[in-house]
């Protein structure tokens, strides 16, 4: 979404430059940049650590100005514009008044000029007016903030934008949960196993009966409008619990299902296996290992991200899990949630998309015409077909 109206000039990143010459981020170091191969989306270069921050609609860029802020005293803001050595020591940082209201101030590193910020529209209009224009290749190498889709501490985020990696820009609808605010829950269409003809129904009817108010796609499945599906309509093989029953779906593929699974138990922990061998033969197992009563569980594949790296090269993928489309995938690290859909990605893509967005764990969902995300009564996309199973959060 290109949320700014602003005249920029494309940043010339691409000269040759001696052997030590500083890195991309390091030469924007405090500016805000607009990536203007895609939609225009602005970023905060962080002087402290120099990594990225999206800065998304007017609210989000206002409560990401006023969480990075530097402190400033009267004494020293009052002496800011005659003394050149504190303007440039303040270069690119967002100043906070400490001793009066909160006002935030903006010191330009173009001009060393401080802009004050005002309310979140005025402060995002400032903001975008001195972007700086990027192509998307320089931006892919300014590392992006591990908390930036949560800056703000907020429970819930809901963005919608284009991600520049290395591997290419993709747009992508992101839902940030922190995990201590929502509780994880799974469903399927019917209680019991089946083989065809199986119950389906679409995204929002899942989270409206379940109580909740975000939703995602869950694993693949055979669906009516493939021909090589006939007679097994909405069936699907990876196991997947059924919260409300307290039973799990294909419970005997437990100890076959070539792929990753994430559990969640009434402790509020999360349970990320590699195979679903390692979750165990049956709840009762886990819920012994684990000595909490399982909460909500689904797998599919591939694996994307385990313990913080990205391992889907090193998983079986077929050839259209590698070929772009839309693909959807879940991930967690120790404070949030992140459910994504993401547009002419492969399946490879989005582990690395699921890295750069934070997740610490994630595994591949369901894509293409399945994908759906629901957040807080409408859909961020979607709808798609109606689905056999669904992970929802209340």
């Amino acid at each position: 979404m290109n949320y700014l109206v602003a005249a920029v000039i494309v940043l010339g990143l691409l000269t040759a430059a001696p052997a030590q010459a500083a890195s991309v981020a390091e030469r924007v170091s405090g500016r805000i940049m607009l990536d203007v191969e895609n939609h225009g989306e602005a970023w905060y270069v962080y002087p402290f650590n120099n990594y990225r921050y999206y800065l998304g609609r007017p609210d989000d860029a206002f409560d990401i100005m006023r969480y990075l802020s530097l402190g400033i005293t009267d004494a020293d803001l009052a002496r800011f514009d005659q003394d050149e050595a504190l303007r440039q020591r303040l270069s690119g940082w967002i100043l906070l008044q400490v001793e009066q209201n909160g006002e935030a101030w903006y010191v330009n590193p173009t001009d060393l000029k401080r802009y004050y910020l005002g309310r979140p529209d005025d402060a995002f209009d400032i903001m975008g007016g001195l972007g700086l224009g990027i192509t998307a290749a320089d931006l892919a190498t300014i590392p992006i903030s591990d908390d930036f889709l949560n800056i703000a501490g907020a429970d819930s985020d809901i963005q919608s934008f284009s991600l520049s990696i290395a591997r290419g820009s993709f747009d992508v609808e992101v839902i940030t949960l922190k995990r201590s605010a929502f509780t994880m829950v799974t469903d399927t269409g019917n209680t019991s196993d089946c083989s065809g003809g199986c119950a389906a129904k679409s995204l929002a009817s899942y989270v409206q009966e379940n109580n909740g108010t975000f939703g995602i796609h869950g694993t693949y499945f055979c669906p009516p409008d493939y021909a090589s599906c006939a007679g097994q309509t909405n069936s699907f093989l990876p196991p997947v619990f059924n919260s409300a029953a307290d039973v799990m779906i294909n419970a005997d593929k437990l100890p076959f299902h070539a792929g990753p699974m994430i559990a969640v138990g009434a402790n509020d922990e999360y349970y990320y296996f590699h195979r679903t061998i390692d979750f165990g033969y049956s709840v009762e197992e886990f819920e012994s290992e684990h000595n909490t009563q399982l909460v909500a569980a689904i797998a599919n594949y591939p694996a994307l991200v385990e313990n913080g790296s990205v391992i889907v090269e090193s998983e079986s993928t077929d050839s259209k899990q590698q070929a772009v489309g839309v693909r959807g995938a879940i991930g967690y690290n120790d404070d949030n949630v992140f459910l994504v859909v993401a547009h002419s990605a492969s399946v490879i893509d989005m582990g690395y998309i699921m890295d750069s967005l934070g997740a610490n764990w994630a595994i591949n969902l369901d894509g293409g015409g399945s994908a759906a995300l629901y957040a807080e009564g409408s859909y961020l996309y979607g709808p798609g077909r109606e689905l056999p199973n669904a992970i929802i959060f209340q």
